[in-house]
């Protein structure tokens, strides 16, 4: 059972679990709305080449921006990074809508940049506040809220994408009002970033204290990453990081490639609600108190393993099946188009728990929000250099089959060094400790009655306390 005694009463706009609400609901409006252009495949148009060549540039931003923004994050407060993640999303959807129907490519580039610097600023403040805000035996649900939401936003376009596109049985874009819809809701990250709470202000149930520590200047947090960096057991989740979103250009090229535009909207739609579903249940396994955490860990990975390997088996037979028979499929005809919308359901319902359990297993080696942040960066970074290398084979013309290899290969060599961190790694508590030996200023601040303003007094920690 968890360590954590649930003692202390909590106000619920101050909360660890209403932070992870609020993180939530930016991933809903941004990350999931993203999610649902590009599950139509083609950011819903028709032109695939020119989509990837967009993502490529998204991710490959994210790749390199990521870890000078977990620097920055631990600097400005994860609440105005997160409000800074919240900025540059609509450029990159209204691209789309240009390039669609104008045929004019200018603003989908600069998008592309500003989607990429905002999505830097979003997902390093959303890792930093769920690994590093929750008690012990919530990180689990937060996480997956997270996730869960991230999967409703995009389930919701697809919801709004098949509405307006149901009649159209053939290959080919969605409709302009389908792009306007879906840049309106964008536009509600913002003031949903703002009532988060500041991190001196969030109140957690076993009393424990949020403290962010403040170093020197800027260039001093480069060297907590450097510490991380060297550290086996980071390095040891560095290849599932790898993975964790290389496939994404593969998937919804699957989707583009072989469905109507109609069928394409449904397959997006049914994709993130089992998503939504999938990442709920693992989340609440991940915290069930029945089990140790470090049984937990075990259990997490056997499943990660068995569902996620069977996943890519099966949609590599049938990528080899599509290949040779190049079908377009659509509800209304049966056949293969049941088997494809089974695989990429399955692919909907495996990928948040290999972004779930990774966060959660980051989240278990340390509760120190300095640390958390910048793990989420390198989770980030590395992730991201997977996306950028998928769209980069995507827009060399790849065979489908070798992109389908290309990522049942990468999830298996993940495996071994990650079972090593599962079975011989996790703690059932990360209090008084931290991976670089930074002093846990959770456990510093035990009781809910420390003074932060008298413990910076006396040198203790500092406390950044923007609003």
């Amino acid at each position: 059972m968890s360590l954590d005694v649930e003692t202390h009463p909590v106000t619920w706009y101050r909360s660890s679990i209403f932070a992870a609400f609020i993180v939530a609901a930016t991933a809903f409006t941004l990350p999931g709305v993203f999610g649902a252009l590009n599950g139509m495949g083609a950011g819903g148009g028709a032109k695939p080449e020119i989509s990837n060549a967009a993502n490529a540039i998204v991710f490959g931003v994210l790749a390199v921006g990521s870890i000078f923004v977990g620097a920055i994050c631990n600097t400005i407060t994860p609440k105005w990074t997160l409000v800074a993640g919240t900025l540059g999303y609509v450029p990159y959807a209204a691209g789309f809508y240009v390039v669609d129907r104008y045929e004019k490519d200018w603003l989908l580039l600069f998008g592309s940049v500003t989607c990429g610097l905002s999505a830097c600023f979003l997902w390093v403040a959303s890792g930093a506040i769920l690994l590093g805000y929750p008690e012990e035996n919530r990180k689990g649900i937060a996480i997956s809220i997270k996730f869960a939401l991230q999967n409703l936003g995009a389930s919701i376009g697809g919801i709004i994408s098949f509405a307006l596109n149901i009649r159209r049985a053939y290959r080919g874009s969605i409709s302009n009002a389908t792009y306007v819809v879906l840049i309106v809701i964008m536009c509600l990250g913002l003031p949903f970033a703002l009532f988060l709470p500041k991190a001196s202000r969030v109140e957690r149930t076993d009393g424990r204290k949020v403290i962010i520590r403040k170093s020197p200047s800027f260039l001093k947090e480069f060297h907590l990453l450097a510490k991380l960096i060297r550290i086996p057991t980071v390095l040891a989740i560095v290849p599932l990081m790898l993975y964790a979103q290389w496939f994404l250009s593969y998937q919804w090229q699957f989707n583009f490639a072989y469905f109507t535009v109609r069928h394409r909207a449904l397959n997006s739609m049914l994709f993130y609600i089992t998503g939504l579903i999938a990442a709920l249940l693992f989340g609440w396994l991940l915290d069930w108190e029945r089990f140790t955490r470090k049984t937990r860990a075990r259990i997490g990975f056997i499943i990660l393993l068995v569902t996620t390997g069977s996943s890519w088996i099966l949609g590599q037979a049938v990528q080899v099946h599509f290949s040779k028979t190049t079908p377009t499929l659509d509800w209304a005809e049966g056949g293969s188009a049941g088997l494809g919308t089974f695989t990429f359901l399955l692919w909907g319902a495996v990928d948040p728990l290999v972004m779930t359990y990774m966060y959660w297993l980051a989240g278990s080696l340390t509760n120190n929000v300095n640390e958390a942040t910048f793990l989420t960066a390198l989770i980030n970074s590395v992730g991201c250099v997977g996306s950028t290398m998928g769209f980069v084979i995507s827009t060399m013309k790849f065979s489908y089959n070798g992109s389908c290899a290309i990522n049942l290969a990468l999830f298996v060599l993940s495996m071994p060094s990650l079972s090593w961190v599962a079975f011989t790694k996790v703690s059932d508590t990360s209090h008084g400790g931290s991976l670089t030996g930074l002093a846990d200023a959770d456990a510093a601040a035990y009781t809910s009655e420390v003074n932060i303003v008298d413990a910076k007094t006396a040198g203790i920690v500092s406390e950044k306390t923007l609003c």
